[in-house]
């Protein structure tokens, strides 16, 4: 088994093997020490997503690459996943297809296919798949994270009780409409054990926790 893992033809899918590994260990890693390596991958490729800067009289050959490049990180980042988890998918799925190829292969003919061609198929064979789970890990993994993120920048926000009257334990429905014009909806309880916030009171958010804000009056 180690010797087939290890095999010369089989040096490209180990190589993703390999950066799967220790991506994951640099992640933790990163993630013990207090910042996370997929967050810092995802802030420096921000930029990305409206083209690198370029003066006015720049070359038209690199405003067409940066162009090129733009539109192939938007095709290959998928919402809410980060685009190391991204990079990780695609690796694992290239090594498991190139791994399992070259198994079958052998165990039918004897022989390997030439590691260039085996690298192609795999390849090409790794993007359905990499489509699917991305985009699995977007709708139902990284979507409620990243929308309980979102909500928690609302703090130090007004916002009004929109139905009951909420009491320390007993939260009732806020409403906040940000500057889009556009309306949410979340759990709000007092941070004063003895105040109550009526239905149509304006309140300001003063913390976020287990899916609740903490919210006291506004004079």
């Amino acid at each position: 088994m180690i010797e087939y893992l290890f095999a010369d033809y089989n040096t490209p899918f180990l190589i993703a093997f390999s950066f799967v590994a220790v991506m994951m260990v640099l992640e933790i890693g990163s993630l013990l020490i207090g910042a996370g390596l997929s967050q810092i991958i995802d802030n420096l490729f921000d930029a990305t997503d409206v083209g690198i800067g370029l003066d006015a009289d720049a070359d038209a050959d690199i405003e067409m690459n940066d162009n090129f490049i733009s539109k192939y990180i938007a095709w290959i980042k998928v919402e809410n996943v980060p685009l190391l988890i991204l990079a990780v998918v695609y690796a694992a799925s290239f090594s498991i297809i190139g791994y399992v190829g070259q198994s079958m292969l052998v165990r039918i003919t004897e022989n390997p296919a030439p590691t260039w061609i085996a690298g192609i198929v795999a390849a090409l064979g790794a993007i359905p798949i990499y489509k699917v789970i991305s985009e699995f890990l977007g709708s139902k993994v990284f979507k409620e994270e990243t929308t309980a993120l979102s909500e928690k920048t609302f703090v130090g926000q007004i916002v009004e009780i929109n139905t009951g009257t909420a009491k320390k334990g007993l939260p009732a429905e806020g409403k906040y409409k940000d500057q889009f014009g556009q309306l949410h909806y979340f759990m709000v309880e007092p941070e004063n054990e003895e105040e109550q916030l009526e239905q149509g009171t304006k309140v300001q958010l003063t913390g976020y926790e287990q899916s609740i804000f903490k919210a006291i009056k506004v004079d």
